[in-house]
C-alpha cells in the first residue's frame, strides 16, 4: 500500500482488523484506510478467522413446514431483513438456512463455523438435536418458540401486553374470537391461546384458508383479534375489517386492511435478537437474568 509504506505491517494488520486493545493515531489509521480503499482491499474471512479463531458468520435457522400458507412464508421476511441489515453494519456475515421443521437436515449447519446462531419457530423436541451441533461458547438464540431450557434465551412478542391493547379497541371484547397463524412450536401456541383469555372454541389456528373462510363465517357478528397482518388480508375478504384488530406480528403494519385496528410491534423483534446477541458475543455471562426476553408493542 503506497501511501502507508512507512506504517509497520503490524500496524496496518491492526487498523484492517479493527484491533481495539492497540493506541494507533487517528492520522495513522487513516492512511491505511484511505490505501486500503484505493486498492479495493477486502478482508479474507478465511485468514481472519484463523487469526481471532472467529470466523464472523451469524446463522439463521428458519423452521419451515411443508405447504406453508402465504401469511407463513412472509411472516419472517422483515425479520430477516432487519436483522441482516444490523448484523452488516457490524461487520458480521448472515448466513440463512430453512430447515424441515418436522426433519430438520443438520448436515449443512455441521459445515459452518458459526460465532452466533438465531433458530426461529422450532419444535421443542427438534430443539437440543439442532443446538447439540454448536460447541459450547456458541451464543444461541432462539426466535418464537417456547423452549424450557435455562440454558438458551428465548426471544417471544409480550402477547399479553398486545392483547391488552387489543381488547381495549374492541366494541365487544367478551364477545370476541382470535385467529392466529400456525407455529411449528406448539407451546407457543398454547401459551398465546391461554393468554388471550378467550375460549378455546372461539380460537381458529390458521392451516388452510377454506377453513378459515368457515370459521369466519360461523363469527360473522362478532369482532375479531388476528394474529399476522398477512392472515387479516385473507380474512378481510369474508368479513369487514372494521370488526377485525390486527396484531402486527410480521413486522408489515402498513399492509394490514386499512380500516382495520392495529397493533405494531415495529423493528423492536429484530432489534432486541440483535442487541441481545451482541451482548452475549461480548460476554456469554453478561444476558438478562430472565431467559425469556418479551418484545412490546408500540405505545
Amino acid at each position: 500500500m503506497a501511501k502507508a509504506a512507512q506504517v509497520s505491517v503490524a500496524t496496518v494488520s491492526y487498523v484492517l482488523n479493527n484491533v481495539s486493545n492497540q493506541t494507533i493515531p487517528e492520522e495513522t489509521k487513516c492512511r491505511v484506510l484511505d490505501a486500503a480503499k484505493q486498492l479495493n482491499y477486502v478482508p479474507n474471512l478465511a485468514a481472519r478467522s484463523l487469526v481471532k479463531q472467529k470466523s464472523g458468520l451469524i446463522g439463521i435457522l428458519i423452521n419451515r413446514a411443508e405447504n406453508e400458507g402465504f401469511w407463513k412464508q412472509f411472516r419472517y421476511s422483515q425479520f430477516i431483513n432487519r436483522l441482516e441489515r444490523l448484523l452488516s453494519d457490524h461487520g458480521y456475515h448472515v448466513v440463512l438456512f430453512s430447515l424441515d421443521a418436522s426433519s430438520p437436515n443438520l448436515d449443512i449447519i455441521s459445515e459452518r463455523k458459526l460465532d452466533g446462531v438465531f433458530v426461529v419457530d422450532v419444535k421443542e423436541e427438534n430443539f437440543h438435536l439442532i443446538s447439540s451441533h454448536f460447541s459450547t461458547g456458541v451464543p444461541l438464540i432462539v426466535v418464537d418458540s417456547m423452549i424450557e431450557d435455562p440454558l438458551f434465551y428465548k426471544v417471544n412478542y409480550d402477547y399479553a401486553d398486545a392483547f391488552t391493547h387489543a381488547f381495549a379497541s374492541l366494541i365487544q371484547p367478551k364477545e370476541s374470537f382470535l385467529i392466529i397463524d400456525s407455529f411449528n412450536n406448539a407451546d407457543l401456541v398454547n401459551h398465546i391461546c391461554t393468554l388471550s383469555g378467550i375460549g378455546r372454541d372461539q380460537i381458529h389456528v390458521v392451516d388452510e384458508e377454506r377453513d378459515l373462510k368457515a370459521f369466519l363465517e360461523h363469527n360473522s357478528d362478532r369482532t375479531g383479534i388476528i394474529l399476522n397482518e398477512f392472515v387479516a388480508i385473507s380474512a378481510a375478504k369474508y368479513v369487514h375489517p372494521t370488526s377485525l384488530t390486527v396484531i402486527c406480528t410480521a413486522g408489515c403494519a402498513e399492509i394490514a386492511p386499512a380500516s382495520a385496528s392495529k397493533i405494531s410491534f415495529g423493528d423492536h423483534k429484530p432489534e432486541e435478537s440483535f442487541h441481545l446477541m451482541m451482548q452475549l458475543l461480548k460476554d456469554p455471562k453478561s444476558g438478562p437474568v430472565n431467559k425469556y426476553v418479551l418484545v412490546k408493542a408500540d405505545k
